[in-house]
C-alpha cells in the first residue's frame, strides 16, 4: 500500500509526485529521518496531507514495525533523534481498544463511532432473492430483480455521540439515528458499551381500509401521521478478544405504532455479531438475530475489503432483503429452500 505513492525505494511514485499536492515524502530524506519514531508513529496514525490514517488498518504494533521499517531507507545514516527512554514501572492502558474498524457489520451497527472530524457515507444494497435453480442465470444473480436500497450519512457531533440519516427503499423510510457510547474497552474495561435509538418514518400513501375496520381494541380505524412512525432501541455490547476475533450482542427493542392485525406493537430481538479479520485489509462479518417472532430469523454473512481506511466494500449474502431493523425485524426471513437467498453489496466511504 505504501509502495502506490512512495514508489518501491521509498523516493517517491513519479506519477504521484506530480499529481498529489502535497507529494509523497521522500522517505531516504533527512527531513524524515530527522523525526522521531513518536512523529512517525502519530503521522502513519492519524494521516498526513493526502495519505489517510492507518488506526482502523494496522494494529498499534504493525505501526510501530512500520516505523522501523522506514528506519531502513536510512541510506546516508542521516544522525536519528532518538529520545532518551525513561524507565517507568508498567501500567493498564486506558487508551480505547477499537472493536470494530467501521460503524456497520452488514446491515446491524457496532459498538464503533466514526473518528472525530469525519463523516461516512453508507451505501447498502440487496439484490432480489434466488434459489439454487436455472434462476441464477436467468436472473443474473438476482440484479434482474427488484432490490431493496439504503444510503446513509453518518456526522459526528460529540467525543462520544453520533447522528445518522438515511432512506430505505422498501416502505420509503426516512430514517434519523443517534449513537452514544457509554464505556469505552481498554486494558480496564472489558467490553464497550454503546445505546443507539433511531426513528423512522415511512412516506409510503396511506392504506386503503375498508368502511367498518376497527382498531384491535374496538374502535373506528382512523390513519393518522403517527402511524407513519417506528422506533429501535439498542443496547450493544462488543468486546475485541485479539487482533483477529471481535464479537458483539445485545438487546434490541423495534416498537411500531401500528401494527398489522395478529401482530405485536413490539418486537423484541437478541442480535449477535462475529467478525474475523482474514487479511491485512479483509475480512468476513457474520450476523443472527433471534427474533421474538415467528419465521423471522435474519442472518447475513460478508467479506470485506478495505482500502486505505477511507473506503470499505462488502460482498453479502443473506436470507432477507430488509435492511432498516424496522423492516428486517417485521418480516419474514427468507425460506432457503423455497424462496432463496438474497446476494448484495454494502460500500462505506469516510470523508
Amino acid at each position: 500500500m505504501c509502495v502506490a505513492c512512495h514508489g518501491i525505494d521509498g523516493k517517491g511514485d513519479p506519477l504521484m509526485l506530480k499529481t498529489l499536492n502535497p507529494p509523497p515524502a521522500d522517505l531516504t530524506s533527512e527531513k524524515v529521518q530527522n523525526q522521531t519514531d513518536g512523529a512517525l508513529f502519530w503521522k502513519i496514525t492519524t494521516g498526513r496531507g493526502a495519505m489517510a490514517g492507518y488506526e482502523n488498518i494496522l494494529s498499534e504494533k504493525e505501526r510501530w514495525a512500520l516505523v522501523q521499517y522506514i528506519r531502513s531507507f536510512n541510506k546516508n545514516n542521516t544522525p536519528v533523534k532518538y529520545r532518551k527512554p525513561v524507565v517507568t514501572v508498567p501500567k493498564a492502558s486506558t487508551k480505547h481498544i477499537q472493536i470494530f474498524p467501521f460503524d456497520k457489520a452488514v446491515n446491524l451497527n457496532t459498538t464503533t463511532l466514526i473518528p472525530a472530524k469525519q463523516w461516512s457515507f453508507i451505501i447498502q444494497h440487496r439484490f432480489g432473492a434466488i434459489k439454487a435453480d436455472e434462476g441464477i442465470w436467468r436472473n443474473f444473480l438476482g440484479l434482474d430483480l427488484a432490490s431493496n436500497i439504503r444510503v446513509a450519512a453518518v456526522f459526528k457531533i460529540g467525543k462520544n455521540l453520533q447522528a445518522e440519516i438515511g432512506r430505505t427503499r422498501y416502505g420509503k423510510f426516512y430514517d434519523l439515528g443517534l449513537k452514544y457510547k457509554i464505556v469505552e474497552q481498554n486494558e480496564l474495561v472489558p467490553l464497550d458499551w454503546v445505546v443507539y435509538e433511531n426513528v423512522a418514518i415511512s412516506t409510503e400513501k396511506a392504506p386503503v381500509i375498508p368502511e367498518g375496520t376497527t382498531f384491535e381494541n374496538g374502535e373506528p380505524f382512523t390513519y393518522t401521521f403517527a402511524h407513519r412512525l417506528s422506533y429501535d432501541t439498542q443496547l450493544l455490547l462488543a468486546r475485541k478478544f485479539n487482533r483477529f476475533i471481535s464479537a458483539q450482542t445485545g438487546f434490541e427493542l423495534i416498537w411500531r405504532n401500528l401494527a398489522p392485525p395478529g401482530e405485536a406493537n413490539f418486537t423484541p430481538a437478541i442480535p449477535f455479531i462475529i467478525r474475523l479479520k482474514t487479511g491485512f485489509m479483509s475480512a468476513v462479518s457474520i450476523e443472527y438475530s433471534f427474533v421474538f417472532r415467528k419465521r423471522t430469523r435474519p442472518w447475513a454473512l460478508a467479506y470485506e475489503i478495505a482500502s486505505s481506511g477511507k473506503h470499505v466494500f462488502q460482498i453479502t449474502l443473506s436470507n432477507s432483503d430488509r435492511i432498516l431493523p424496522q423492516n428486517l425485524y417485521t418480516h419474514n426471513s427468507f425460506r432457503p429452500g423455497k424462496e432463496g437467498l438474497s446476494l448484495g453489496f454494502n460500500l462505506i466511504r469516510f470523508f
